[in-house]
């Protein structure tokens, strides 16, 4: 694996994404969500752990979150059990404060010229779509790819760990097929004749179309390094209670925490009158309570071990997301893909596993990777557009429910 030549690169190069990998070096050169907007208040600091890295994201005082290194090169303390003090974050060992670039700003009971010549890593931040996204690549960060919602509506986010490689995930975006028997318990998709579904590779990612038997058209958009756009049916629970629009516009951001754990970030335009929202409100409060008391990575690690049937969790208020766990940490944590015997309705997972190596073996041999560019008008906006104003989702509570 180690070896320049061709044949060298296997499943394992986009597998694995730690420091010094190839697949590490070409995740890198893209934005990465690496937390909900939500979940970091105003002055505060959190550890993240992303790419097989450990870093430190902060919110400084004007409201712009920040990451930095891990630790404090003095003697190591974690940065972020420090404090926020403006735009710069304080060591609480020793007080070593640094702003957001990384740059030493002040070392108590040294002089400036110390403090100047320590430093820690600093990587560019955005904020967009209710998430903070960072850069962690070389060089200067691209433009950033993923366009906002256009329909005006609130934007709702969620984030799911999920206990095995990022990439077996990932594939799952890309294999419809799957969706008619993962989700068949509750009814949510019907299945789609492989030779309806088709890919094409465009400027901005791969465009993925398909047409089931009942005549609805549904166009995603497949966005290296490991994200996808798409209508999505509401979450079980709300779609119960017919709370909130039967559709969402969706982003899916599978983002490696390291090479046997990932993270699915999800975010989603919520279309909703001023008059409903009240109502929607509740609702949702529910909603989360609810999946607060039942979470998705115990519950699937329950069912993978044996301790618990997906048949006593029906009531799950994600049960598409509980049953897309337990379909792809069921594989193991990370896979031998040589072993795989891919069929016709495997061409989303042919295609992906195709360009990633085109691109590592670009990457590898020093050559130009292809420059994907900022996604901008949707494909396929109007059929979009009636996807997403569609009442209903076949969505339906399993029986004994």
């Amino acid at each position: 694996m180690n070896s320049t030549d061709d044949s060298s690169l296997t499943h394992l190069d986009y597998c694995l994404t730690g420091p010094g990998t190839v697949g590490g070096r070409y995740m890198r050169r893209f934005w990465q969500p690496v937390c909900r907007s939500e979940d970091l208040p105003g002055e505060r600091a959190l550890p993240i752990r992303i790419l097989g890295e450990s870093f430190t994201l902060y919110r400084g005082e004007g409201g712009t979150p920040y990451v930095v290194g891990q630790r404090c090169p003095h003697r190591g303390t974690q940065l972020s059990v420090g404090w926020v003090e403006g735009e710069t974050i304080r060591c609480r060992y020793h007080g070593w404060r640094f702003d957001h670039s990384g740059q030493c700003v002040e070392i108590p009971a040294n002089s400036a010229a110390f403090a100047a010549s320590m430093r820690i890593p600093g990587y560019p931040t955005v904020e967009r779509l209710g998430l903070v996204f960072a850069y962690f690549g070389e060089g200067d960060p691209p433009d950033f790819p993923y366009p906002d919602f256009v329909g005006h509506g609130m934007v709702e986010t969620r984030v799911q760990e999920l206990g095995c490689n990022f990439f077996q995930s990932y594939e799952n975006d890309w294999d419809l097929y799957h969706a008619a028997w993962t989700h068949r318990t509750g009814g949510l998709h019907i299945p789609v004749d492989p030779a309806r579904i088709t890919f094409e590779e465009t400027a901005y990612g791969v465009v993925m179309r398909s047409v089931r038997e009942t005549g609805l058209s549904s166009t995603s958009v497949l966005l290296l390094p490991a994200a996808i756009r798409l209508p999505v049916p509401t979450h079980n629970a709300l779609a119960y209670r017919k709370a909130g629009p039967a559709w969402r516009d969706t982003y899916l951001f599978h983002v490696p925490t390291d090479d046997e754990n990932h993270l699915v970030f999800v975010t989603q335009e919520v279309r909703i009158s001023d008059d409903e929202l009240p109502t929607y409100r509740r609702h949702y409060a529910d909603y989360l309570a609810e999946r607060t008391a039942m979470p998705v990575k115990e519950y699937g690690e329950r069912i993978v071990s044996g301790e618990l049937y997906l048949a006593d969790a029906l009531n799950h208020p994600n049960l598409v997301t509980l049953e897309d766990y337990i379909a792809q940490v069921g594989q193991g944590r990370i896979v031998d893909r040589s072993q795989d015997h891919l069929s016709r309705t495997d061409k989303g997972v042919m295609l992906l596993r195709q360009l990633w190596l085109r691109e590592l073996r670009a990457l590898k041999e020093g050559k130009p990777v292809k420059n994907w560019e900022p996604m901008g008008e949707r494909p396929d906006a109007e059929a979009v557009e009636a996807v997403l104003r569609h009442e209903g989702t076949g969505v339906r509570k399993p029986i004994g429910v």
